[in-house]
Formats: structure tokens, sequence, C-alpha cells
């Protein structure tokens, strides 16, 4: 069933995008993903819609990805310029930081409207008006059916958005993980390689960067990395990570409470505390792989900088420079007024007060300790609140 499913998927993509000419890429971790919702997502006819239209629409971006590079073969070996990746654990602040580093004229970041459709504006295709209006409407229907999203995560047209947008067209995202209640995928992509996949991640970067001012440098942004930093710096030679820290326990109540506000959405058959063990296990195994990387980079050439959650809260202007001396870079005085200024426009609780706990997801403090341990031996000062 799942292996006819995926050719009508093609098939229906490829009526705007295009027909493939051979193997469609990607297409065997599309094929697990709708095997495993299937058999474990128990989706409901929104969840079930919602798959299918995010399953065509990323078809289509590969397919568009591919035509450009057919055009502009040149692209594929565009330099990227050593970029600034943020990640760590979910509900860390990485956001918050991204948000802050796209403050400077001298990032070029992803905005939502490139996330959806990752190739520029060209004459035969629709403006760049055009794909901030689609964007515009397709984040005011995701908010229709996940009202509670906004206070979690904020997206707007033009906004800085998460660079796992990307890896969704490769269908290898953390997004689809909490989403759907799909096991099987979830498994998979735990402890999957990617290399593949981030390779083409970075391909679309390259796509992309035609469109964004010279001299600039992609300030990326994405939780999903944590567990795949030996494939991310593979994939970007150079780039600096920035891992933001909190304390697991609050990261994990906060990652489980994001995940049901998605889930609640697409099915009817949520279990709080089966999405607290996944969110435990997927947050603490992702800090694991890190680690690993780390012992073996060490990080001892500045490409990992640490920052803590706390200090980022408390005084985003000095965490920014923190981070800016690491990359061997000075904070202007232009910028730092930029961060007050969206920071004060922008406090924490905007649009909504996000609350969680740990109970509500059938977990308790020593819980979530144990498999951190670990991490907290080495980063608990940064994880202190």
């Amino acid at each position: 069933m799942a292996a006819a499913l995926i050719g009508d998927l093609v098939a229906e993509a490829a009526v705007r995008a295009g027909p493939w000419d051979g193997e469609v890429p990607f297409a065997g971790t599309l094929d697990l993903l709708i095997r495993s919702c299937h058999r474990t997502a128990a989706l409901n006819p929104a969840g079930q819609d919602v798959l299918h239209r995010t399953a065509v629409r990323r078809l289509r971006n590969l397919r568009y990805v591919q035509d450009h590079l057919d055009a502009r073969p040149d692209v594929a070996n565009r330099p990227l310029a050593a970029p600034v990746v943020v990640t760590g654990l979910p509900r860390t602040g990485t956001t918050l930081l991204h948000n802050l580093l796209a403050l400077d004229p001298a990032h070029r970041v992803l905005r939502t409207w490139e996330a959806l459709h990752p190739v520029p504006p060209q004459a035969d295709g629709p403006s760049a008006e055009q794909l901030q209006a689609q964007a515009a409407r397709w984040l005011a229907a995701f908010h229709r059916l996940v009202p509670g999203f906004a206070a979690i995560h904020r997206s707007t047209p033009t906004g800085p958005e998460e660079c796992d947008a990307l890896l969704q067209n490769t269908f290898a995202s953390q997004h689809f993980d909490d989403m759907f209640d799909a096991r099987d995928y979830a498994d998979w992509l735990a402890t999957a390689p990617l290399a593949a996949e981030y390779a083409h991640y970075a391909l679309q970067l390259r796509v992309l960067s035609a469109s964004g001012p010279a001299g600039t440098r992609w300030a990326l942004k994405s939780p999903s990395h944590l567990g795949h930093l030996d494939a991310l710096r593979l994939a970007l030679p150079g780039c600096t990570v920035v891992i933001c820290h909190r304390h697991p326990r609050q990261a994990v109540a906060s990652y489980a409470s994001l995940i049901a506000t998605l889930r609640q959405a697409y099915s009817d058959s949520v279990s709080p505390v089966i999405i607290g063990r996944q969110a435990l296990a997927r947050a603490s195994t992702a800090m694991a792989r890190a680690l690993a990387v780390r012992d073996v980079a060490g990080g001892r050439d500045g490409s990992i900088v640490d920052v803590a959650y706390s200090q980022l809260v408390a005084d985003p202007v000095g965490a920014t420079r923190g981070v800016y001396r690491a990359l061997g870079r000075p904070l202007s005085s232009v910028v730092e007024a930029r961060i007050r200024n969206w920071t004060a426009a922008n406090p924490q609780h905007r649009h909504g007060r996000h609350d969680y706990d740990l109970d509500r997801f059938g977990l308790t403090g020593a819980e979530v300790d144990a498999p951190f341990a670990p991490y907290l031996e080495r980063f608990g000062a940064a994880c202190a609140t």
C-alpha cells in the first residue's frame, strides 16, 4: 500500500513541479515515514491531510532544486563561507539566539518563505512577494490548526526560520518526529548517519546563497543538528557550532509540551506519558551523540561555542557578545543597539505563556537526570538556573 502511495505522491508533485527522469531521491525515507505513521501515529483526518500535503510539497521542492541545479551546475560548487550554526537540546534558547544573530547584516539567515520554497525567485516563477504571501497563508492555516503553537515557537513569513526545514526536503527531520508518533521512523532517525541528507541540505544553502547579499555568511539554527554534528560538520566545513545549554529537566518538559501541542492537532489518541518518554529518549540520545562528537573534535579550534540559556535570557547583549568573541569578531555598537531594541519589543511570553512541567508527562527529575549524567557532569554550571 505504501509503495503505491509513494507513486501517487510523486505523480501529484509532478503535476506542478515536473516529472523525475529517474529515481526520486530520498523516496525510501518518505516510504518509511508513511509506513510508520500508518502503523503507530493514529492520525485523524487533519493529520492524514497534513502528512499528504507535506510529502507532496517536499517532493516538489526536491524537483525545484534539481531543476535549478540542472540549469546552473556551477551552483553545486559555490562556497558557503564558514556558517555559524546554533543548536542544542530543544527549548534551550536557540530561537532567541538565532533572532539576535539575524540582526547583524553580516549574517544571512533562512527566512520562512525561503524555507517553504528553497529556490531563489526567478523570472519564470513566483516572485519574492508572491512567495511571502504564500508563506503568510501557510502560517495562518498552521496556527488555526495548532492554535497553541505561537506561544511556543513564533514564526513570521519574512522572519528567521529553522534550517531543519531544508532537511525536511529529504524527509529526515526531527520535525516529523515531533508531529507524528511514527515509532519506526523515530528509531531510524535517532541513529541514522544522514550524510546524504546533510549533503543535500548544504546544496540547498548553496542554491539559496545566490539571493543573499554579497559578503554575508549563513547564521543557521536547529536543535535537530545536535544529534548529527558529525554529518553537519562534514557538510559545512569550517562551520562554527554554537550549543545552547539549559537544565534537561526544563528542556525536556518544554520539549514534551511542544510535541503534545503538535500531535493533538494531528491525532485523537495522544498519550502525555508516551510523549514524555519519547522526548526524554530523543533528547538524551541526541546529547550523547553530541558529546561523542565533542570528544573526537574537542572544540579546541574554537569550532564549538557554548552559551548558557540563563545568561542568554538575563543578558542577551552579553551572551551575544560572548559568541562574537569566540568567533573572533567584535559586536558592533549598531548591532548591540539592534539587540536591545529587539529584546525590548519582543519580551518573553509576548505571544502567550508556555507552561509545562514534568509531572504532566509522567516524568520525575531523577528520571531525567539519569541519562544526562555525563552531560550534567561536564556542563552543569551552564545549565544552572
